[in-house]
Order: structure tokens, then sequence, then C-alpha cells
């Protein structure tokens, strides 16, 4: 479901704090397979969204989507106010930067910056893979509201872990789609 929203939208993407636009890589399916059998080279590491920034010279976003229900936090307490990300962020966070750093040396030891096809036929697009944006969209603010008002602790327990990330800015479905109102009602 959230797979093909996000192919019809690709925009979403492209407007953070940077106010980068992006869009696929080559007018193709937001995912794709990137080490291995992939867009890089020619089966292998599946991203959810590769994407390239739109300007003279691309730079590359990474993103790993999970579901708007997809839990941020463990459901007890490691100790007393203070909650550990759960396992599906974490493996988020990790997945998507195992991906990127496969994808880097591939790139950077068979390919210099040169995407191909499926069928080998390489692709004019200059990309940049300095340090590529990583984004994980996952889950839901609402899930540190309890009886109506925020739980403090389970709330400043996940702005510390996604602060604290280098690299993968973490969204959750409910800033994404507000973030995409405050886009649209500016238009």
């Amino acid at each position: 479901m959230w797979q093909v929203f996000f192919e019809e939208n690709q925009w979403i993407f492209g407007y953070g704090l940077n106010l980068i636009a992006c869009e696929s890589i080559d007018d193709g399916k937001l995912e794709r397979i990137t080490t291995g059998a992939s867009i890089f080279g020619g089966a292998g590491k599946r991203i959810d969204a590769i994407m390239r920034s739109k300007g003279l010279i691309s730079s590359m976003l990474f993103c790993e989507i999970k579901t708007h229900e997809t839990e941020l936090l463990a459901k007890v307490p490691y100790r007393s106010g203070v909650y550990q990300a759960s396992k599906e962020l974490g493996g988020g966070v990790a997945q998507v930067q195992k991906t990127v750093n496969k994808a880097q040396q591939l790139i950077a030891r068979e390919f210099l910056d040169r995407i191909y096809e499926d069928d080998g036929t390489p692709i004019e697009v200059g990309l940049s893979t300095t340090r590529p944006r990583q984004v994980v969209v996952i889950g839901s603010l609402q899930e540190f509201i309890q009886n109506g008002a925020v739980n403090p602790a389970q709330l400043s327990s996940f702005e510390l872990y996604r602060t604290s990330i280098q690299d993968v800015e973490i969204i959750t479905f409910d800033e994404l789609y507000q973030r995409a109102c405050s886009i649209v009602a500016d238009r």
C-alpha cells in the first residue's frame, strides 16, 4: 500500500529542511535492487526507494519504508523512564546504512558513478555518491499518546534516539503527512 503511494508521490521525499527536490533515478520505480544484480551493474540488496536530487549533478537518497503501524519504541521501558528503539526501528536504520555502504563501495570500485538499465545500457546521469541521504519512514507519534496525553518519557526517548543517529533521517508517517500538507498548501 505505502510503496504504491510513494511511487505516485515521489516529491514528498524531496522536501525537508534542506529543500532539495528529488525524483526517481531514471523515471523507473523507487524500489530497486542496489547491490548484486542491480541498477549499478547488474540478485542483490533491495531498497524501498532510491532517488536522486534534481540538479546539474544529482546526489542520492536511499529510503527504507516500514508502515504507519510499526512500533517506534519497545513496549517495556529499559529502565525507569527510558525506552529503547524498537527492533524494527533499529533494524530499519541498520538496513538503510548497510545498503548505502554496500552501494557506495560497489559504485566507487566498479562503476564510477554510472547507472545502468537492467539490460546493461548506461544511463547518462551524473551522480554524487558522497554521503547519500538516508531516510527511514516508520510508525506514528500517536504511539506516545496515552489517555489523551503525551507520554514525555517515551517522546523524549524517541527524540534522543533519532537525533543521535548520524546520516539517517527518521520520520514518522504522521510527520511526513503534515510536511506534505504544508507543501501542498504553499503551492
